[in-house]
C-alpha cells in the first residue's frame, strides 16, 4: 500500500467534537485569530475526570461507562494535551478576558460538531490566590468543580437521543466570589468513550455587583432561516438608564449595531449550507453593557432552501466485518425524516432522523470502503452530501487493531491499513496522525 492510499485513509480533517463559543473560550478566540483550524477548535479532547491524573479509572456514579483515558497532565490543561493546541497553555495574563462580577450568572454555551451520549459536565475555576505566571495545574483550581450538569441515565447505551445535549448546549453558572483575572475550566464528559473536551475560559472579575448594567436581552431566536437570510428577534431589555442600542455578534467576530427600541433584524450577508452562532447584548445611554445574551445557533439552509448537509461524517472505530460511523445533524425548513447512508455509491440503509450515528455491517475484512450520508426533510427535499469518508475495515491478525486514544508500550504489537506494526516508542494514541504508517518515529512495519 502507497503512502497516498494510506492518507486516504484517515480521510479528510473532520470538526470534531464541540467547543465554547459564548463566551468565547481561549481555543475559540485562537480560532478566530487564525491559529487554530476547526478540527482543532473542537478537538481539545483527553481522558476524562479531571483532576485525576490516570487511566483505567471507572466513573463511581455510572460503572457501566467505559472507563478513562489518560487525563490531561499539569501544564497542558488548556491544550488538553494536544500539539495543535500547545500555545493556549501559555502562562500569563496576556489572554483575552470577559468581565464579569462576583455573584453574576454566567451563560456558557457548547456547540457540538459531532455529538455524544453525555455523562456530565464539570465546572472548575482557579483558586483565590491562584498565581498567573505559572502554568496551569491542579493545584491552581479549586478540587471540586463549582457546578456540574449531570445526566442520570443507564447504562449508556440503552439510550441515544435522551443523552444527548441540546445543540447548541447553554448552562446558567452561578459565579463565586472572586476578584481580578481567573481562569474557568469547563468539561465535557462523554459516557461512550473514556474521553471528555476542555476549554479554559478567561475571566475579569470586576469591582460591584453589576446591578447597574442593563438586563440582559431575553429570548434571541431565528424566527426564520433560508439559504440567503437569517432573521433575528428578541425580546427588549430594561436598565438604570435608557436603553440607546443593541450590538447583535455573528461568529464572535462581526458586530452589528440595533437602535433601540427595534428588536428585531435580518442578517442577509449569509451563505448557503453554513454555520453562525449569534449572541446580542444591550447597551444604554450612558455606555454601560448588559451580559451577552444566550447564543443561539444558526445553519442556514442548502442552496435552493434544501436540507443543509450531514456535517463531519466520521468513523468512531473499525471491527474486522463493521465500521462505526457518525456525523453531525442537518436542520431544514421542514424536520429531518430521514438520513440516507451510501457506501461506495450504493444505498446502504435509511437511518430516522433522529439518530446520528450508525454501525454498518457484514463487511470485508482488510477493505477500503468509501461513505457519504445525505439527509432528506419532511417534504423529500435532499441535501447535499456529506464529506466523503475513506475508511478501512480491520485486518484478520494475530495482534489487535490500532485504536485511537489508546496507551502503547514499547514493543506492543498491532495491525492497521492491511499490515502488522511494532510501537517504536511509549506513547498514547491522541490523533490519526500517531497511527502506524503515518508515524515512523512511533511505529515501524513488523515482517
Amino acid at each position: 500500500m502507497n503512502q497516498a492510499e494510506q492518507n486516504s485513509l484517515r480521510g479528510p480533517v473532520t470538526p470534531r467534537h464541540g467547543h465554547v463559543f459564548t463566551p468565547a473560550s481561549r481555543a475559540y478566540f485562537a480560532w478566530q485569530a487564525g491559529m487554530l483550524d476547526e478540527g482543532a477548535l473542537n478537538q481539545r479532547e483527553a481522558g476524562k475526570f479531571f483532576p485525576q491524573t490516570q487511566a483505567g479509572l471507572t466513573d463511581p456514579f455510572a460503572k457501566d461507562d467505559p472507563k478513562n483515558l489518560l487525563p490531561p497532565p499539569d501544564g497542558k490543561i488548556a491544550s488538553a494535551n494536544q500539539a495543535t493546541g500547545k500555545m493556549l497553555d501559555q502562562p500569563g495574563d496576556h489572554w483575552s478576558k470577559h468581565e464579569v462580577c462576583s455573584g453574576d450568572t454566567l451563560d456558557i454555551s457548547w456547540y457540538f460538531s459531532a455529538n455524544h451520549r453525555t455523562r456530565r459536565f464539570n465546572y472548575f475555576i482557579t483558586k483565590p490566590d491562584w498565581d498567573s505566571t505559572k502554568v496551569l495545574a491542579r493545584d491552581q483550581f479549586e478540587a471540586e468543580p463549582f457546578h456540574t450538569e449531570l445526566i442520570e441515565l443507564q447504562p449508556y447505551w440503552a439510550y441515544d437521543a435522551e443523552m444527548k445535549p441540546s445543540n447548541p448546549t447553554t448552562h446558567a453558572l452561578p459565579l463565586p466570589a472572586r476578584e481580578g483575572y481567573h481562569v474557568l475550566l469547563a468539561v465535557w464528559e462523554v459516557a461512550d468513550t473514556g474521553n471528555a473536551f476542555y476549554h479554559v475560559v478567561d475571566l475579569d472579575f470586576l469591582p460591584g455587583d453589576g446591578d447597574d448594567r442593563p438586563s440582559v436581552p431575553m429570548g434571541l431566536k431565528a424566527a426564520e432561516v433560508t439559504d440567503k437570510k437569517v432573521a433575528l428577534s428578541w425580546q427588549p431589555s430594561s436598565g438604570a438608564h435608557p436603553i440607546e442600542c443593541y450590538q447583535l455578534s455573528r461568529n464572535g467576530t462581526d458586530t452589528f449595531v440595533v437602535p433601540a427600541p427595534i428588536t428585531h433584524w435580518d442578517d442577509d450577508q449569509v451563505t448557503a449550507d453554513a454555520t453562525y452562532h449569534y449572541s446580542i447584548v444591550a447597551v444604554d445611554s450612558k455606555g454601560a453593557r448588559s451580559r451577552p445574551s444566550a447564543p443561539v445557533v444558526v445553519r442556514t439552509l442548502g442552496e435552493g432552501g434544501v436540507p443543509s448537509a450531514p456535517q463531519s461524517l466520521h468513523s468512531m472505530g473499525q471491527a474486522v466485518d463493521s465500521i462505526r460511523l457518525m456525523w453531525g445533524a442537518s436542520s431544514g425548513a421542514s424536520p429531518i425524516d430521514r438520513y440516507e447512508l451510501y457506501r461506495d455509491g450504493q444505498q446502504v440503509a435509511p437511518i430516522a432522523g433522529d439518530r446520528t450515528e450508525h454501525t454498518d455491517g457484514g463487511l470485508q475484512p482488510d477493505t477500503l470502503y468509501v461513505y457519504q450520508v445525505v439527509a432528506v426533510d419532511g417534504e423529500g427535499k435532499v441535501s447535499a452530501p456529506s464529506n466523503d469518508l475513506a475508511v478501512r475495515t480491520a485486518v484478520k491478525s494475530d495482534y489487535p487493531a490500532w485504536r485511537l486514544y489508546q496507551d502503547y508500550a514499547s514493543g506492543d504489537l498491532v495491525s492497521h491499513v492491511g499490515a502488522d506494526w511494532r510501537c517504536r516508542q511509549a506513547h498514547q494514541s491522541l490523533s490519526e496522525d500517531w497511527a502506524p504508517g503515518a508515524a515512523a518515529a512511533l511505529w515501524q512495519q513488523h515482517e
